[in-house]
């Protein structure tokens, strides 16, 4: 192999650099932010449903539903239907639905769903209750009502219980976001306490989002952008364009990821818009949001060990994308800096030791006379 000669630079083989430069982008990748939510829609042809997770007893479940503009689950529409067959499959915990014993009544195995009755104001349409399949136990009174569980068991439970959470339906698309926020503060709007539209009210303000965005979880005085569908036109501003977490950009539309194509979850997976759902099958544990792992035979699992059904955006883009490419550019700018650093550090050694003066020959010592 040729060697370089003195005070050559050394060079980096492009497959090598490129290898590096790909484990740096993973590397930033892999810690990048993620977020997690309290309420997630699934949405087809102008009705959704939403998995909520906040352990409510039923009433107050019902009244959360109904503060978003809709009712708790029920199966009596067949788009209903439709949708809790794409969601059950990766639902994971217990989540009431829109079923109650009358007053005074107690469950007959032998009667349409047990002698429950659907909590819908909607008109009454048939429902075909022949595969549900319900969970073993006795016979029970009211007040008792339904929630959903894994594998699409549905369990008879006290209604003063705090399950996981609740499933909602509803027509709006956005119900998961609070569409506006009131805050009990001396502040008034001229001291702009809010990003994007502000309403004194009594006792403090009201903060409320554009067309397009929704007030922020983790500051509800502030907006994010937010796309409720498969693709919602990009903000663009200064030649720039972004779009909410979980969409990509493309021209000036952005369009939803869909995580599960790009193997987020171990085993099962649900994309929804901006965000997805992972789930383990039987005999498999949910944990670190997105990993199975396998549940030894006879072992226990109590509640503090089990994850709920992931609830994660997906990776942000937008801003966050931007943040993730720059800090890339950062790391490789450093091992390029640091490698520049060797190399000068090389030459300048090489250099001393160029100008340094040879050492005068010592005088061969004169033989000794005999």
């Amino acid at each position: 192999m040729p060697q370089a000669g003195r005070g050559s630079e050394p060079r980096w083989p492009a497959p090598r650099m490129a290898a590096l430069l790909w484990a740096l982008l993973l590397l930033v990748l892999e810690a990048g932010p993620g977020q997690q939510q309290a309420c997630l829609p699934l949405c087809s042809e102008g009705r959704c449903l939403t998995v909520n997770w906040a352990g409510l007893d039923f009433d107050s479940a019902a009244v959360a539903c109904r503060r978003r503009g809709g009712e708790l689950l029920t199966l009596q529409a067949q788009s209903s239907h439709q949708l809790l067959a794409q969601l059950a499959p990766v639902l994971s915990g217990s989540f009431w639905m829109g079923l109650r014993l009358p007053a005074g009544s107690c469950s007959d195995p032998g009667e349409p769903l047990r002698g429950y009755r659907w909590t819908s104001s909607s008109a009454n349409e048939t429902f075909n209750s022949s595969w549900v399949q319900w969970a073993a136990g006795a016979a029970v009174c009211s007040p008792s009502c339904v929630a959903l569980a894994q594998y699409q068991v549905w369990t008879e439970r006290p209604c003063s219980d705090r399950p996981d959470g609740f499933l909602c339906r509803t027509m709006d698309s956005n119900a998961c976001w609070e569409q506006e926020h009131f805050f009990n503060d001396p502040i008034r709007c001229d001291d702009a306490p809010c990003q994007q539209q502000c309403a004194d009210a009594e006792g403090g303000v009201r903060c409320s989002c554009f067309h397009g965005y929704v007030p922020d979880s983790g500051d509800p005085h502030r907006c994010r952008l937010h796309c409720a569908q498969q693709s919602c036109p990009a903000v663009c501003a200064a030649g720039a364009c972004r779009c909410a977490d979980g969409f990509l950009l493309e021209g000036q539309q952005c369009v939803d990821i869909d995580e599960c194509h790009m193997g987020q979850c171990d085993q099962s997976c649900l994309n929804t818009f901006g965000s997805f759902l992972c789930s383990c099958r039987r005999g498999f544990l949910l944990t670190g949001q997105v990993r199975c792992v396998a549940v030894a035979a006879g072992e226990v699992v109590t509640p503090a060990d089990r994850d709920s059904t992931l609830r994660a955006a997906s990776a942000p883009s937008g801003p966050f994308l931007w943040v993730w490419v720059g800090a890339t550019v950062v790391l490789v700018a450093a091992v390029f800096l640091l490698r520049v650093y060797v190399v000068r550090r090389q030459k300048r050694r090489e250099r001393s030791s160029d100008q340094q003066p040879a050492a005068p020959a010592h005088p061969r010592a004169p033989e000794p006379q005999v």
